[in-house]
């Protein structure tokens, strides 16, 4: 589909008008259009591949073959820096496993893998060791490969058994599209605890009006599960850049102008998109709530809530990405209705770990004790200024961390909607009471995986039980 993209060949046929012979136009024109995705988490993974097309593109106009020679016959275990997603539909039923040195739980490869069914654990870092001829097990469960390890070392699965029709609190689905809202609605999904709205403007080079922005956001709403819908403002800035905002060039892009801090020079965008959102809100007839991104401080959120209320019928509330916003909850008792945590970004600062970086990846395990304490923080605020909470991060996509958030007592979670029936199911399998326990189990820990094995320990015997 990207060779067939008619903007992206029509840039290829600009570089070479302008002199590039035709590998290099081509290689050109990925980059001007991987620009676009740059420095967010979401889509990094993604330029990867897309460099890769263009890497095999050049070889191909130059005769030069780069592909996997891969066994057809035997049992293997490729092990690698990366896999792109040509080298991966490459792989045979030769492939039994998989190892990557860099990588992670978004990786194309690891998205193959788990599709496929291919045991693989990623950014490995101890993989570049292992060499030809040895015997390895490969435990993704465990997130270790064993060298010598048998199939009876492999780290047993919890097996989660739902002992009630409803989990102990609302799973709901994260969403950036029309298409992703129909297949969320195909889920046992109890609304949307998370609407990615700059998904849509991440290729729109002139600012659509209100009413094209409302059509959009109509069918989103329309087509969603049943239940509330979580919208959030456009989370764009300098590491994210929507064509149609000028947002310049940063260094730090992951500590600037980003998120609702493009209320200063984009105001009216704001303003329209919180319009746009009332008007398809009245259309659709359904329950919408708002939120901002990347609020920082008690007076940023304040604005927000006065700026939504005054546009729509909302129920309104700030995203926690910001250690600063942990110490500002008690302060908003009776101005906000909600907050829901983003774990990426709050894991990037508060460890001040930059999330794009592959050498800083246990940074960023939603396991990491101190993690868990301002979680934990997060929820206690809020339960005494009596404002609902939710977890919309990754780590809500995990069924044993989700069990966690809730003995914490987070009101709901939201996860990529694969994962709704995963969690649901591990949040049908234990009590209240029993999630506080597997919580306080994973407080003992003093390193993630420490906290992991406790909290997986008492899980493990409340599922057999």
């Amino acid at each position: 589909m990207l060779l067939e993209d008619e903007e992206l060949f029509e840039t290829a046929v600009g570089e070479i008008e302008s002199g590039w012979n035709a590998a290099t136009a081509f290689v050109n024109a990925v980059e001007q259009y991987a620009e676009l995705f740059a420095g967010d988490a979401t889509f990094e993974e993604r330029l990867n591949d897309i460099r890769d097309l263009a890497k095999r593109v050049a070889a191909s106009i130059a005769g030069i073959s780069i592909g996997l020679k891969l066994p057809t016959e035997g049992r293997f275990v490729i092990v690698g820096e990366d896999f792109s997603p040509a080298d991966t539909a490459q792989f045979t039923d030769a492939v039994v496993g998989v190892v990557t040195i860099q990588g992670g739980p978004t990786s194309h490869t690891a998205i193959i893998c788990r599709s496929k069914s291919i045991p693989a654990v990623v950014s490995c870092s101890q993989a570049a060791e292992l060499v030809d001829g040895m015997q390895v097990l490969v435990d993704p469960v465990g997130d270790r490969v064993v060298v010598g390890g048998q199939a009876s070392d492999a780290t047993r699965p919890i097996s989660f058994i739902a002992k009630s029709q409803d989990p102990i609190i609302p799973v709901r689905a994260n969403i950036g599209s029309l298409e992703d809202a129909i297949a969320a609605a195909a889920s046992a999904a109890e609304g949307v605890g998370l609407f990615r709205t700059e998904l849509l403007y991440l290729s729109a080079k002139t600012q659509p009006s209100r009413q094209a922005q409302a059509k959009s956001y109509s069918e989103i709403l329309s087509a969603a599960p049943q239940g509330p819908i979580v919208v959030r403002t456009i989370d764009a800035g300098s590491d994210k850049p929507v064509p149609f905002l000028d947002m310049g060039h940063e260094e730090n892009p992951a500590l600037g102008v980003r998120g609702y801090r493009l209320i200063n020079q984009h105001r009216d965008f704001i303003l329209d998109q919180l319009a746009s959102l009332e008007l398809a809100r009245v259309e659709s007839g359904r329950e919408v709530w708002v939120m901002a991104p990347m609020v920082a401080t008690y007076s940023e959120a304040i604005e927000f809530a006065e700026l939504a209320r005054s546009a729509g019928d909302f129920k309104v509330g700030v995203m926690v990405e910001t250690p600063s916003l942990v110490y500002e909850i008690p302060q908003l008792a009776g101005k906000l209705d909600f907050i829901s945590v983003g774990t990426n970004d709050l894991s990037q600062y508060l460890f001040a770990s930059d999330r794009m970086n592959p050498a800083l990846g246990a940074m960023l395990n939603p396991w990491q004790p101190a993690l868990i304490r301002a979680l934990e923080q997060i929820a206690v605020n809020c339960a005494d200024a009596k404002i609902y909470s939710g977890v919309c991060g990754e780590s809500a996509s995990d069924p044993a961390f989700a069990v966690v958030l809730a003995g914490m007592g987070f009101h709901s979670v939201s996860s990529s909607r694969s994962q709704v029936g995963a969690v649901r199911t591990a949040l049908s399998a234990v009590t209240q009471d029993q999630a506080r326990e597997v919580f306080e189990a994973a407080l003992t820990g003093k390193s993630a995986d420490e906290a992991k094995s406790a909290a997986l320990k008492v899980l493990t015997a409340f599922s057999e039980n």
